[in-house]
């Protein structure tokens, strides 16, 4: 089977309603922290670009992926520069460089402020746990925002379908954390394609070595144009050497697309 054919991509033609231009993706460079927990899986990368912490030190999110990753009702008037986003039963609307929010139709002041980047509009995630009742926290020892929902990472179902290699596996999703990561994207080529990679460190977080071929990891890839790239990984395993307990491991995958970058997700796992 050929290795090339079943890392790169597993290609699917269904538009997933994100309006990003195709054939345009620029140039990027993203690393953490912060970093982005939700439920099991590590969010490594949400178009334009991933979550930062701006110079209030607040971390800021892309507007967009709330509805893919948390199910809000999003809605973002251009002219006003005003979002509206809807969660649990909640109404919270937010209106760029402006640190005065309506929740719920009441005023509340910001501790920072929404801010267009890269011609997206990035808001306050503190403002979301706080006042729509997202399930969620910042660990300050390990710079990870933590989301938990079983309602989440439910709209986009290809980010978390698993390859048919995984579907019986018995996993322990708690054995390791990812530390660290880097994501790079290459300028897009006259023929319309990029070339970048993406590369994470995870620790192995138990009290024992983690045996070689146990050590296991769900990556994803997804393009605006609805195309994934997902790494099929059980033939490799027997390529990967022990974990001991406390040491960290450094995984780098390969990119390549025809359209913008959505989003790099991974799931980092032990076989029990």
């Amino acid at each position: 089977m050929n290795y090339v054919k079943l890392l790169v991509a597993i290609m699917v033609c269904a538009f997933i309603g994100m309006p990003h231009s195709t054939y345009a993706q620029s140039a990027l460079e993203v690393s953490s922290p912060p970093i982005l927990k939700i439920n099991q899986y590590y969010i490594l990368f949400t178009y334009p670009t991933s979550p930062y912490i701006d110079q209030h030190n607040r971390i800021l999110v892309p507007l967009r992926s709330l509805s893919d990753l948390l199910g809000a009702k999003v809605d973002y008037e251009a002219n006003s520069k005003q979002a509206t986003i809807e969660l649990n039963k909640h109404q919270l609307v937010l209106s760029t460089n402006s640190s005065i929010a309506l929740v719920d139709q009441q005023e509340k002041q910001m501790d920072t402020m929404p801010v267009q980047k890269y011609n997206a509009l990035f808001v306050p995630l503190k403002v979301l746990i706080d006042d729509l009742a997202v399930n969620g926290a910042y660990h300050t020892d390990t710079r990870v925002i933590e989301l938990n929902d079983p309602k989440y990472m439910k709209d986009i179902p290809r980010l978390t379908e698993e390859t048919q290699d995984r579907a019986k596996l018995d996993e322990d999703q708690n054995a390791f954390r990812i530390t660290s990561y880097q994501v790079n994207v290459g300028k897009t080529n006259p023929k319309g394609i990029w070339t970048g990679s993406f590369t994470y460190q995870a620790k192995n977080i138990t009290d024992h070595t983690i045996a070689q071929g146990k050590e296991d990891v769900h990556a994803v890839v997804l393009l605006a144009n609805g195309n994934t790239q997902v790494e099929v990984y059980n033939y490799m395993r027997a390529k990967h050497t022990a974990v001991q307990a406390g040491t960290t491991i450094t995984k780098t995958q390969s990119l390549i697309g025809n359209a913008d970058l959505a989003y790099v997700i991974v799931k980092p796992y032990a076989v029990k």
